[in-house]
C-alpha cells in the first residue's frame, strides 16, 4: 500500500513545527548518530556585526591574525574568515566573524570580545574588561569593496521538519523531540523519529548525554513483527569542551544506505520523493557499538570502534511519490547477509570557516576497518568473475579503507577554487560483501556519465539483480576540481536608499557563482585476469572516467550542465539541492 496520508500530514504541519522547535534532532543513517541542527544568527546580532566591521574607526583584517604580548593596537578590530590570537592589549573592541578567538594570560581587551562562528578560549577573567559574547551560528555575508553586508544563506532557513520541547538548565537539561530521520527512500518511505534525550552536568567539564528515540517508517504494513519499527538508544560521557575526550555506546535498529558518499542526504530524499528516482541501495542494521574518541583541538577528533551489526536484505517498498508515482521502483539489490564484528579507526581534520558554504580551509576524513563473521551468508547470484568465492565456514574477513580529502581557497574577493581528492575500497582479506562495495557515475560525482556507469555488473545476470544497478567494484578513486566566481546581482523589490537605515527591502535577490567544473575518476575489480588490476597497481589516467560542466549555484541551490569527455556522452543536466562538496 502506498503510503501518503502521513506524509501530506506532515507537510502541512511544517511551518507549525518549525515556528516551535528549538533545535531540530535529526538522525544520520550512515553513522548511526544524532546531530543537533544550529538556529540561524539571530537578526539584529548580524546587523550589529555588520555595523561595527563597517564602521570607518575600526581596523578591519582577513585571515589568522595574532597580537604577541607587548604590543598593542589602539581602536576596535574586526577580523573575519580567520582566527585571531591575542598576547599583548587591546585598546577596543574585538570582532571575530567566522573564526576563533584564544586570549592569552598577558592579554587585555579593554572593550567587548565579540565571536560569530567560533569558540572563544580566555586564559583569565579580567583579561577582557567587556562583555564577552559567542555565537556558534556563522554570519552569512558577501563583500563589497572593503565592507561587508548580511546576505542569509537560503538553506539555513530551511531546516529538517521537526519539532522539539526542551526543560532544564544549562548544567541539566532533556527534551522531546519529533523530526524527520535520515531520508525520504523506497524501503522506509520517510522515516519519523521520536522520543527523549536528556544532557547533565555532573561535574565542570563533564557531561553525559543519553537518547532514547524510535523510529517510525512509513512505507510499511504495520506487520506483527515490527519492521516498521526501529530504534537508536545512545549513551555519551564526554569530558572537556574543546579539547575533549569521551566513550560512547549504541543500540541501533535503522536503515542503513549503502555509499553514501555521493549525493547528500537531502538531495537523494527530494529526488525519491518528488520523481521516484532513489540513487542508494539499503540495508536492515541491527546491532550495538562501543567508541572512544580523542578531541586534541575542535577541528581535531580521533576515534577507535568496535560494533557488532546484524545485516539484512531489504526489500523494496512501495511509497507514495509526487510524480511517477504508478511506476515501479528501480528494486533494492539484496546483500550478504549475517552478524559483522567490525573494528574500526577513524581520523577526521576540519578547518573550514563554515561548513555549509565553505571559502577556505582543509577537510580531511579517513577510516580504516576490519570487520569479520561467523555465518554470512553469501548471495549466490554473484559470478566468480566479480569476486571470488566467499569462505561460509566462520573465517571469513576483510578490510576496508575510505579516504575523503578536500580543499577550499580563496583566490580573489570573489572567486574560490575547491579541490577534492577521494579514494577507498577493498584494502585486504576476503572479498568485500556486497553492502560495502562501490561504483562511479551519476549526478554525482560524475554528473557526464549515467547513473553507476562503471559498478563492475555486467556480469551478474542472476534474476536476483535484475534492474537492481548493484554497486560491486572494489575500489574507486576519484579527482574533483572547480572554480567559483561570484556574479554581483542587486535586485530588489522595496529597496530603500542607502542613507535609509530604518527601511528594510521588502524583497531582495543576490548573485549567484558561476561554477566551472571537472571530474575524473574510476572504479574497478582488483586481481588477475580480463577486467582487473592487481592489488598494487591503479588505473592508468588514459582510462579514468572524466567529465566538464558548467553550472549556477545559487546559495547551494544550483544548476549544472556536464559532458562526459572520454566516452561520447550526452549532454546532461543536473539540478542540485546543495554544494557538489
Amino acid at each position: 500500500m502506498r503510503t501518503s496520508v502521513l506524509v501530506t500530514v506532515l507537510s502541512g504541519l511544517g511551518p507549525a513545527l518549525l515556528g516551535a522547535q528549538d533545535t531540530a534532532i535529526v538522525i544520520i543513517p550512515e553513522s548511526a548518530g544524532v546531530s543537533v541542527q544550529p538556529r540561524e544568527l539571530p537578526r539584529i546580532v548580524a546587523e550589529e556585526a555588520i555595523r561595527l566591521y563597517n564602521a570607518s574607526t575600526t581596523t578591519r583584517l582577513v585571515g589568522r591574525t595574532r597580537l604577541p604580548r607587548g604590543n598593542e593596537w589602539r581602536g576596535d578590530v574586526a577580523v573575519r574568515n580567520g582566527s585571531i590570537a591575542v598576547g599583548g592589549r587591546i585598546a577596543g573592541t574585538v570582532l571575530v566573524i567566522n573564526g576563533d578567538a584564544a586570549i592569552d594570560s598577558t592579554a587585555e581587551i579593554t572593550g567587548d570580545l565579540i565571536v560569530i562562528g567560533g569558540t572563544v578560549t580566555v586564559a583569565r577573567a579580567s583579561a577582557v574588561r567587556g562583555e564577552v559574547r559567542q555565537y556558534r551560528e556563522p554570519l552569512a555575508y558577501r563583500t563589497q569593496g572593503d565592507e561587508i553586508a548580511l546576505a542569509p544563506n537560503l538553506r539555513r532557513r530551511f531546516p529538517s521538519l521537526g519539532a522539539q520541547k526542551s526543560w532544564g538548565t544549562a548544567e541539566s537539561r532533556s527534551a522531546l523531540t519529533i523530526a524527520t530521520s535520515g531520508t525520504f527512500n523506497r524501503v522506509e518511505g520517510l522515516p519519523i523519529v521520536f522520543g527523549p534525550t536528556f544532557d547533565w552536568k555532573v561535574a565542570d567539564g563533564l557531561r553525559i548525554r543519553f537518547d532514547a528515540l524510535g523510529i517510525f517508517r512509513t512505507a510499511g504494513n504495520l506487520s506483527d513483527r515490527g519492521s516498521d519499527l526501529g530504534y537508536l538508544v545512545r549513551s555519551e560521557l564526554r569530558a572537556g569542551d574543546r579539547q575533549a575526550l569521551g566513550l560512547e555506546l549504541r543500540a541501533y535498529s535503522m536503515v542503513a544506505p549503502v555509499e553514501d558518499w555521493g549525493l547528500h542526504n537531502a538531495e537523494v530524499g527530494w529526488s525519491a520523493f518528488l520523481f521516484q528516482r532513489d540513487y542508494r541501495d539499503y540495508y536492515t542494521n541491527k546491532g550495538v557499538a562501543g567508541r572512544a574518541f580523542v578531541q586534541p583541538e575542535p577541528s581535531l577528533n580521533f576515534a577507535l570502534e568496535l560494533r557488532r551489526d546484524g545485516q539484512t536484505s531489504a526489500p523494496t517498498r512501495d511509497p507514495w511519490t509526487v510524480f511517477r508515482n504508478a511506476q515501479a521502483w528501480r528494486p533494492n539489490p539484496p546483500i550478504d547477509d549475517g552478524h559483522y564484528v567490525t573494528l574500526g579507526g577513524y581520523f577526521t581534520l576540519d578547518t573550514r570557516n563554515d561548513q555549509l558554504d565553505p571559502t577556505a580551509g582543509w577537510q580531511l576524513r579517513a577510516q580504516l576497518e576490519h570487520s569479520w563473521s561467523a555465518d554470512v551468508s553469501p548471495q549466490a547470484g554473484v559470478p566468480p568473475a566479480v569476486r571470488r568465492t566467499i569462505p561460509s565456514d566462520g573465517s571469513y574477513a576483510f578490510s576496508r579503507v575510505f579516504f575523503d580529502f578536500r580543499r577550499y581557497t580563496r583566490v580573489s574577493p570573489s572567486g574560490r577554487v575547491n579541490l577534492r581528492l577521494l579514494a577507498g575500497g577493498w584494502l585486504g582479506g576476503d572479498p568485500l560483501p556486497l553492502q560495502r562495495r562501490l561504483s562511479i557515475g551519476g549526478p554525482d560525482p560524475l554528473a557526464g556519465y549515467g547513473f553507476r556507469h562503471g559498478a563492475c555488473n555486467r556480469d551478474i545476470v542472476d534474476p536476483a539483480f535484475q534492474r537492481t544497478l548493484v554497486a560491486a567494484c572494489d575500489r574507486v578513486i576519484l579527482a574533483q576540481a572547480e572554480y567559483r566566481g561570484h556574479i554581483s546581482l542587486h535586485w530588489a523589490y522595496g529597496a530603500a536608499r542607502p542613507e535609509d537605515e530604518q527601511a528594510r527591502p521588502l524583497f531582495a535577490l543576490q548573485g549567484p557563482d558561476l561554477v566551472v567544473f571537472g571530474d575524473a575518476g574510476q572504479a574497478w575489480l582488483v586481481g588477475n585476469g580480463p577486467g582487473r588490476l592487481p592489488s598494487d597497481r591503479l588505473p592508468t589516467p588514459g582510462s579514468w572516467l572524466a567529465d566538464l560542466g558548467l553550472g549556477v549555484d545559487w546559495g547551494g541551490f544550483g544548476v549544472y550542465a556536464a559532458k562526459g569527455v572520454t566516452a561520447g556522452e550526452r549532454l546532461r543536466f543536473t539540478l542540485r539541492l546543495d554544494h557538489r562538496f
